[in-house]
């Protein structure tokens, strides 16, 4: 007999697989990390039962829904039979719980196959990962790499992960850089629902009390960091990196510049900063970019507008020259090893110029 499961009992259950059945705009605006869709409706089918709610009430369009669904009964039963001959537990939730999933719960058992329903949706999950993600971020102490535009912080951290050691990239999961220039390159364009959700797995899955991240604003693009995580990184142990100019004119042409369009997309964004530059640089500017001039453009950015706004965050506890990457990388892992091994920030002696 299928029967209702909390998110936090379906947390606790090894070989299963969550099955998603809204329609694929709906998964595709957010759902549970790892989820398979098996849509009940297809987006228009969706669109459809949701205007005659509107416009003839709820009989007609509950009466509307089990009619396509019907229809589609004998292929959903194919697919979710499949995953349970590969899953020991097969999980299916909706938004909140509701008819869809409850009724297509009811008419898999009557076939022979019994499932699970997340009890509450969705919307239980993102309830109970925001408040579990509270409870975890307690016993973790972020790193936290701050530093000028350019000095590589987020090369640091792949860096750090190649080397296996915990980070927890908040501009790759936003799938936004967080500056005017942030969305370069980046084509997915993530919910705040769907990036609280694959922070919290990036945070369940840490094995370790101490993990790298960098400074980042309350808001990255149109992300905002869930409150909770913020506060964690406030109070986590900051490092501030630093980088000549010439590497960090290098980082930036590195990171902005290998994607087809970019000068385009660079036109257009910097009358986002307009209004900083003034007419006379702001024309400069535009000037030394059409003429393909992009060390001295980047450089124009960075004496006349990233430095200008940059403000160190508190007082690092130790400062790391990033003109050597690898060097670099070494001595963040030591002063990682040191808290790992000591539970205490180690002697300033290690660090860089």
């Amino acid at each position: 007999m299928s029967k209702d499961i909390s998110p936090e009992e379906m947390f606790s259950l090894n070989k299963k697989v969550l099955v998603d059945i809204r329609s694929p705009a709906e998964y595709d605006d957010f759902h549970i990390p790892g989820a398979v869709n098996i849509p009940l409706f297809d987006n228009e089918e969706k669109a459809l039962i949701g205007y005659i709610y509107r416009t003839s009430g709820m009989e007609k369009a509950r009466r509307l829904g089990e009619k396509i669904a019907e229809e589609k009964i004998g292929r959903i039963y194919s697919e979710l039979r499949s995953l349970k001959e590969k899953y020991e537990d097969v999980i299916i939730y909706c938004w909140r719980g509701g008819l869809r999933s409850l009724k297509l719960c009811e008419v898999m058992e009557r076939m022979g196959l019994t499932l699970y329903r997340l009890k509450g949706g969705y919307r239980a999950y993102r309830q109970f990962i925001l408040s579990d993600m509270k409870k975890i971020l307690s016993s973790i102490t972020f790193v936290v790499l701050t530093g000028k535009t350019g000095v590589g912080k987020t090369k640091i951290l792949r860096e750090l992960k190649k080397r296996k050691l915990p980070i927890i990239d908040l501009e790759e999961l936003a799938g936004d850089r967080g500056s005017v220039f942030g969305n370069l390159g980046r084509s997915r364009k993530l919910s705040q629902k769907m990036f609280d959700a694959l922070l919290y797995e990036e945070i369940k899955n840490c094995k370790s009390g101490v993990v790298f991240t960098e400074d980042e604003s309350k808001r990255i693009g149109r992300i905002h960091l869930p409150e909770a995580f913020w506060n964690r990184k406030e109070k986590g142990l900051y490092i501030e990196i630093t980088a000549s100019l010439n590497t960090r004119i290098e980082n930036i042409l590195e990171e902005y510049t290998s994607f087809q369009g970019w000068e385009e997309y660079v036109e257009k964004a910097l009358f986002k900063i307009a209004k900083y530059l003034g007419t006379e640089r702001f024309k400069y500017l535009k000037k030394l970019l059409r003429d393909k001039e992009y060390k001295k453009a980047v450089h124009f950015l960075i004496v006349e507008y990233y430095d200008k706004k940059y403000k160190l965050t508190g007082k690092p506890s130790l400062k790391i020259n990033a003109d050597n990457l690898q060097e670099c990388v070494s001595k963040l892992e030591e002063f990682y090893i040191s808290l790992k091994d000591e539970s205490e920030i180690p002697n300033p002696s290690i660090q860089g110029g």
